[in-house]
């Protein structure tokens, strides 16, 4: 290599180029981790709704949307479309926590067979059936 070679404008290149990754490893090495002071609903997945940020679990909060709207077809041993409602054990057969592909999520969403089904606020339904089964993993109970 021609030490000339460095020392005309593919030099100044260079020597830019360094320029710029130190300034960038000095910013970012300067930057520190803070916990989200934003604790509201993020509106996930399908738009704002009343439910806020807490833990969901079957027995405290989906347990009473199913009792209330979808019990009186899927609550018996031969439910409707073989899909019950009726224990836990019931509710989660089929699914995969933690996959929104999961069948009850994808017939409570909005669009989805089972969505108009909801009475009052079927967003904040939904929204409560997609994150207890994604984020929470069916958790049976807090």
């Amino acid at each position: 290599m021609d030490v000339n070679a460095t020392s005309g404008p593919m030099g100044r290149l260079i020597g830019a180029g360094l320029l710029l990754l130190f300034t960038s490893i000095c910013v970012c090495a300067c930057i520190q981790a803070q916990r989200a002071t934003d604790t509201g609903d993020p509106g996930f997945p399908f738009g704002p709704s009343a439910i806020g940020v807490q833990t969901l679990a079957y027995v405290q909060d989906i347990k009473p949307i199913f009792d209330r709207d979808c019990a009186s077809c899927h609550g018996a041993r031969d439910a409707r479309g073989g899909y019950s409602v009726r224990t836990y054990a019931d509710v989660v057969a089929g699914q995969t926590p933690g996959d929104a592909r999961s069948p009850v999520v994808v017939d409570c969403s909005p669009g989805g067979s089972m969505y108009r089904y909801f009475s009052g606020d079927a967003t904040t339904a939904s929204t409560m059936v997609f994150r207890w089964m994604v984020y929470y993993n069916a958790l049976e109970s807090r």
